[in-house]
């Protein structure tokens, strides 16, 4: 049977690999992966949030399109950090860049917010098909860069079945730090 989650150390940070009905520890914020419209359903990561759905709404219908790579915060319990990666009137509706922007802007509000412990899918993956793997090495210099404090622990939310493979990859990361 293979190991219900996987936790290791890279630069100040506290990385663990979880499926999402195993939480390692609780949260201070979610990150949620979205496209510019704000059109794509809840993903796995987000639990209970105390937003409206009608105040979703009625921002959607004054809202112009935001712009890829950029990140939104919601002041919910658990806090809730948008990272907007996709276009869904391109093709690829996705790209690295637009990832990494975001993983940037996602740490900077991680900083600003002072948010210690984070969930996080792994962005691109669900909806755009971007490889597990190429997500860990934009995350890697991201991670190796930050000084201890904000976050402290980051818990990458993904299905069981990629624990064992996922783990693998960040302990050969771990060990070039």
């Amino acid at each position: 049977m293979p190991a219900e989650h996987y936790t290791t150390t890279i630069g100040s940070i506290e990385i663990t690999v979880a499926p999402p009905e195993r939480p390692p520890y609780s949260v201070d914020a979610v990150v949620e992966e979205q496209d510019t419209s704000l059109l794509l359903g809840d993903t796995h990561v987000i639990r209970d949030t105390r937003e409206s759905f009608t105040a979703l709404v009625k921002e959607m219908k004054i809202q112009a399109p935001l712009v890829p790579g950029s990140v939104l915060v919601r002041h919910t319990t658990p806090g809730r950090l948008i990272a907007v990666i996709y276009d869904i009137g391109t093709r690829p509706v996705y790209r690295e860049e637009w990832i990494a922007t975001a993983l940037a802007g996602l740490f900077a509000e991680m900083e600003t917010h002072r948010i210690r412990n984070i969930a996080m899918p792994l962005l691109g993956v669900t909806h755009g098909h971007y490889l597990n793997t190429d997500f860990l090495e934009l995350l890697y210099p991201v991670v190796t860069s930050v000084r201890a404090g904000c976050p402290e622990k980051i818990w990458l939310v993904t299905p069981g079945t990629e624990c064992v493979n996922l783990s693998g990859h960040l302990e050969k990361m771990r060990t070039r730090s």
